[in-house]
């Protein structure tokens, strides 16, 4: 028809306008827009051997209750050199001692253990001394001795497991919050969103290479029970 530019004129045309935007946008300093790929995203976090309860073998829960009243309902673990408590309430545990990385002893203060309080707060340093009385009680008050829980092992008791991957490592984990000691270094997770209800972790040289990444737990497998 006449008056009606071919489909292979106006396709040229099109071209020709697109190339003379994209060099006006140039010259201009307008960012060209570029789609990044979902591969550039932050890779997701990975699950630590101290928490891949498949290498564990569970254990019986109830003979690490103590029955007695002035405990309040609390179970308590030993591996010999740590010494662990769970509750008294739901994802309430803690581990009495103080890796290397932990901070330093002073003539006014002592860490006595690290914290997670109901899966909303921690792991938190608990420290005692001469300014203040400490906010955690460790141990039990009444002649309960605490089980050993052995390498390999592992217990879940209210909301929480804890693993002994070695004689001298500990690992406890609530939903969002976990904690790990050795003599020599202790590691910490905590949720992403979570800016300030948490103690930190030691520098990444302190580290094992393998725990050198995030502060998060994988979302799989499910926080215990």
């Amino acid at each position: 028809m006449a008056g009606v530019p071919s489909i292979r004129k106006f396709d040229r045309f099109t071209r020709t306008i697109a190339a003379a935007t994209i060099s006006v946008a140039a010259a201009v300093g307008v960012p060209a827009i570029i789609a990044t790929p979902a591969a550039q995203a932050a890779p997701a976090p990975s699950l630590p051997a101290e928490f891949d309860l498949g290498r564990y073998t569970p254990v019986n829960p109830d003979k690490f209750r103590s029955l007695n009243y002035s405990n309040n309902g609390r179970a308590f673990f030993t591996t010999g050199r740590w010494m662990c408590q769970i509750g008294p309430q739901y994802r309430y545990v803690g581990c009495k001692g103080s890796p290397a990385t932990a901070p330093a002893d002073t003539q006014f203060e002592k860490t006595l253990g690290a914290v997670i309080s109901g899966d909303q707060v921690g792991p938190s340093w608990a420290r005692t001394g001469l300014l203040y009385e400490p906010s955690y009680r460790f141990g039990t008050t009444s002649g309960f001795r605490a089980p050993l829980l052995r390498p390999g092992q592992r217990v879940t008791i209210a909301g929480v497991t804890c693993t002994v991957p070695r004689a001298d490592e500990v690992a406890c984990r609530t939903g969002d919050r976990a904690l790990i000691f050795t003599p020599g270094w202790h590691k910490f997770y905590y949720p992403s969103n979570d800016a300030s209800s948490h103690s930190g972790n030691p520098s990444s040289k302190y580290l094992p290479a393998r725990l050198r990444g995030s502060s998060q737990l994988p979302a799989v497998p499910a926080a215990p029970r």
